[in-house]
């Protein structure tokens, strides 16, 4: 099945593409080259019988910008080559990020068609280190119709209804076909605000397992527009039926707050609290909007997962310098494996520019990992200090070189601990 998953991918995009070039003169491509080298006392990130090892990682970077009155496309992909030449791991090739999305106005303002597809990189275990051995991917593909009625001046209707195939390339984590169907009703009460009623109906239509699921949500929402940034609030329930088992109900929240400019900072809160199955995950996970401290699980077997989590970015600019921390609390219980993980941490990153070219960086990141349900894990506590320097020699060309101290602090299992020296140099070069 995950053969056949992946023909039926490149084949719709292949599809895709392929409308697009007689019209590839409207087409903005932007693409970019890198490699980068790095020594590592600690490639496996373990606490004795150390290996030290030197990899490199060769990547191209394009992406495609379409932006037409019938047609718009905002697609990018990175294909890298990783490579360990003391063979601490097997070198791979891979596409680390997918197709964004493709929209298609069949009928202006009524009738479009729309179809995207990621691939994220996730961990098989959580509670395992951070190393090639535990990383898989999973492929998403939405495709479908939407249909949009203005009722009067202040009233919106949307119907959508999507094909979902879901990929994963661990072999124990299941595959799903699926049809997602949303019906959204929108009232604008004013030039600022807006009042959203939202409905949502899902199938597993084919699963690998012996489970498949239904979920049902039903949610309201504000959205409220003011100077230099936006609101937006939408709680209800969602209720994820098994075939085989009692349905799992769960509150539904989405919060997001962006403001700029306050106390000189751009600030941005996301708050996020539902239930999925672990086949697919959240839409957040193919977004992109999870911070990077936080691990997207593909666990083994079917379940339902239920998360919670808080986002926090927090960025400025001022002369020379800017600086970004970005901080995050997650909670997840899996029900079928009476199992419950919650992480936090925070990430500093600091740009300090000491002349025109030359760019000094320093990065610090700290997380909390709590396996509280699996005694021979326990609480991770994982610190990481970052130096770095970027020269640019060009408007499109770049070199930069780093070092990295990184431990890992385990008071219950004294095997999961480490400490890792890192140090490196790379290569950039935009051709587009």
């Amino acid at each position: 099945m995950k053969t056949n998953f992946m023909h039926k991918y490149v084949s719709t995009f292949s599809l895709i593409l392929i409308s697009f070039l007689p019209c590839a003169n409207a087409i903005e491509l932007n693409g970019n080259v890198s490699t980068n080298v790095e020594y590592t006392n600690n490639a496996a990130l373990v606490s004795t019988q150390t290996e030290d090892d030197v990899s490199q990682i060769v990547g191209l970077d394009l992406t495609v910008l379409e932006n037409r009155k019938s047609v718009q496309a905002n697609a990018n992909f990175r294909v890298e080559n990783e490579r360990y030449y003391n063979n601490s791991f097997s070198d791979r090739t891979s596409l680390t990020a997918g197709f964004g999305l493709f929209n298609l106005d069949i009928i202006e303002s009524f009738f479009n068609w729309q179809t995207s597809f990621t691939r994220t990189e996730v961990l098989t275990d959580s509670a395992d280190t951070d190393t090639p051995d535990n990383r898989e991917y999973r492929n998403i593909l939405r495709t479908g119709p939407t249909v949009s009625y203005q009722y009067s001046r202040a009233s919106f209707f949307a119907l959508n209804v999507d094909y979902v195939g879901v990929e994963n390339s661990d072999e124990e984590a299941f595959d799903t076909e699926r049809v997602d169907g949303n019906l959204n009703y929108r009232y604008l009460f004013n030039p600022n605000t807006d009042f959203t009623v939202n409905s949502q109906y899902g199938e597993v239509i084919d699963g690998d397992g012996d489970e498949e699921y239904a979920s049902v949500q039903f949610s309201l929402g504000l959205i409220r527009r003011f100077s230099q940034g936006n609101f937006q609030f939408n709680f209800g329930r969602t209720r994820l039926t098994p075939d085989q088992s009692d349905a799992t109900d769960s509150n539904y929240f989405d919060i997001q707050l962006t403001r700029e400019q306050l106390l000189w900072h751009d600030v941005s809160l996301v708050y996020l609290e539902d239930i999925s199955d672990t086949s697919i995950g959240f839409e957040s996970d193919e977004q992109g909007e999870v911070l990077e401290d936080g691990s997207q699980r593909s666990a083994s077997g079917n379940d339902i997962i239920e998360r919670k989590r808080l986002d926090l970015s927090v960025n400025r600019v001022f002369g020379n310098t800017s600086y970004v921390v970005n901080g995050f609390w997650e909670k997840e219980q899996f029900v079928s494996q009476s199992v419950e993980e919650k992480s936090l941490g925070v990430n500093i990153n600091i740009d300090h520019s000491l002349s025109r070219r030359i760019v000094s960086e320093f990065s610090y990141s700290y997380q909390e990992d709590d396996f509280s349900d699996r005694a021979d894990v326990g609480k991770d506590r994982e610190s990481s200090y970052r130096v770095g320097a970027r020269y640019n020699l060009s408007s499109s060309f770049s070199v930069n070189s780093f070092i990295r101290f990184s431990t890992l602090y385990n008071s219950q299992n004294m095997n999961r601990e480490y400490e890792e020296f890192a140090t490196g140099f790379g290569l950039n070069w935009s051709f587009l």
